[in-house]
C-alpha cells in the first residue's frame, strides 16, 4: 500500500540520492523517504543541510526534484527506472 505524505516538505532518498519537495497528500515514489527539512527552504540550503547530515553525499551534489502531484511522481518514477533499473525499489 502506497505512503502519502503528510505535509509538505523536502525528503531524502539516500540509496539514489535525491531530494524530493513532495507536497502534502501526495504518494511517497518506490523506496524509503525520511523528511528533512520544511517547503520554505532555499534549494541550496537543503542541498547543504544534505551534505551535512549524511557525510557519505558531500562528494557531489544531489539532485532536487519536485513532485507536487500524483503524476509528477509516476513520471519521476519512470526516469529513475530508465537511469538506475530495478534497483529503485524497496
Amino acid at each position: 500500500m502506497p505512503a502519502y505524505s503528510r505535509e509538505t516538505g523536502y525528503y531524502l532518498n539516500g540509496k539514489l540520492p535525491r531530494i524530493a519537495l513532495i507536497a502534502k497528500g501526495v504518494r511517497f515514489p518506490a523506496g524509503r523517504w525520511l523528511r528533512f527539512i520544511g517547503a520554505t527552504s532555499d534549494p541550496d540550503l537543503v542541498q547543504e543541510l544534505a551534505a551535512d547530515l549524511f557525510p557519505a553525499l558531500r562528494a557531489t551534489p544531489v539532485s532536487i526534484v519536485t513532485l507536487l502531484t500524483d503524476a509528477d511522481v509516476d513520471q519521476f518514477e519512470r526516469e529513475l527506472q530508465a537511469e538506475l533499473g530495478d534497483s529503485i525499489s524497496g
